[in-house]
């Protein structure tokens, strides 16, 4: 049996509104999962060309998360996945089930000539939307992703509906798991922070729900939200900064609103909350103006903690993603003296 190649990678997924999460370690938080496979990189399953490759992440979730043995045979490219598996009996269709792979062929859009497989994570209602897990994405880290996809191909972000589904297992939506409820659909919303006025845009902001997350302004950023989760404090990443300035917030999008404006004091951080982003994959846009502020006069010092939580500087990556009505600020302000 010879051994599959790998598909060069699609277009870039990072970050992009349709991203539920990225990278191995996102993706392990939650509801989401990984199914442990950062752990066997290094081992062929089916044949498969080990590591960064989607028909080896396919083929270790279905023989070890759905016990499916080995294929008798070869199963090719991630392109080919549909017709050979026809062509030996296996049920091929269009119609999605959780553990099931979503197979994409060669050449269809934004997907390389080899083609590419996925799993079937959840599925929606009638099938309104699948949520799939998939490696070998360029710019994500460790080339691994969760990503929403509809069926009206003007919702996605760039990756569409799957040429076909193939069933290895008949018990793999029964035994595998369940489809995302809306509330689990919602623990990651996108935005955009647009930073007033522009001298400030080169800084980074960070964003804390218990564990911190810094934030460039003009790109496209996933953040963990729902529940209790969903609180996050915005200050700025330099800390000699956070007792110089007031961060005055506003917010557009169904999913976000402001929970404590900052001000009047420099150590006096906003807070918003994000619920989600519901059925539409459009980010929410936080724009944060930057005014000179005073010390509080109950204390001399900053009583901010956010700079000394871990945090992950994200990619810029996804700036040219952007359309072009999120790359240019609603207005520019002077900072006031």
């Amino acid at each position: 049996m010879g051994i599959s190649m790998a598909p060069t990678s699609p277009a870039a997924a990072a970050n992009a509104p349709s991203t539920m999460c990225s990278g191995f370690a996102a993706c392990s938080q939650g509801t989401f999962s990984t199914h442990g496979y950062q752990n066997h990189l290094s081992t062929s399953y089916w044949t498969m060309y080990p590591g960064d490759n989607c028909t080896n992440y396919v083929a270790f979730v279905e023989s070890t998360v759905y016990g499916v043995p080995e294929p008798s045979f070869n199963l090719g490219n991630g392109g080919q996945w549909a017709a050979a598996a026809a062509q030996n009996g296996l049920p091929v269709s269009h119609v999605p089930t959780v553990g099931s792979v979503a197979v994409w062929d060669g050449g269809s859009s934004g997907i390389p000539g080899e083609g590419h497989v996925a799993i079937v994570e959840a599925v929606g209602p009638q099938d309104s939307y699948i949520a799939i897990s998939q490696q070998h994405m360029a710019d994500d880290p460790d080339g691994y992703d969760w990503t929403i996809i509809y069926p009206a191909a003007a919702r996605n972000q760039w990756e569409l509906w799957p040429s076909d589904f193939i069933q290895f297992s008949p018990n793999a939506g029964a035994s595998g798991p369940q489809p995302l409820t809306s509330a689990a659909l919602a623990i990651n919303t996108n935005l955009v922070l647009r930073v007033e006025p522009l001298v400030f845009a080169n800084d980074k902001f960070v964003f804390t729900n218990q564990g911190g997350r810094i934030v460039t302004p003009g790109v496209v950023t996933s953040l963990a939200a729902g529940g209790s989760q969903g609180r996050y404090k915005i200050s700025l990443q330099t800390s000699s900064l956070q007792s110089q300035y007031v961060l005055r917030i506003s917010v557009s999008g169904p999913n976000i609103r402001v929970l404590h404006q900052g001000g009047p004091y420099t150590d006096d951080d906003p807070w918003i909350r994000i619920t989600g982003p519901g059925a539409s994959p459009s980010p929410a846009v936080v724009t944060v103006n930057i005014v000179r502020g005073a010390t509080s006069p109950t204390t001399t010092t900053s009583t901010s903690t956010t700079t000394s939580t871990t945090t992950t500087t994200l990619s810029a990556s996804a700036t040219a993603s952007l359309p072009a009505s999120l790359k240019s600020p609603l207005v520019r302000l002077n900072t006031t003296n």
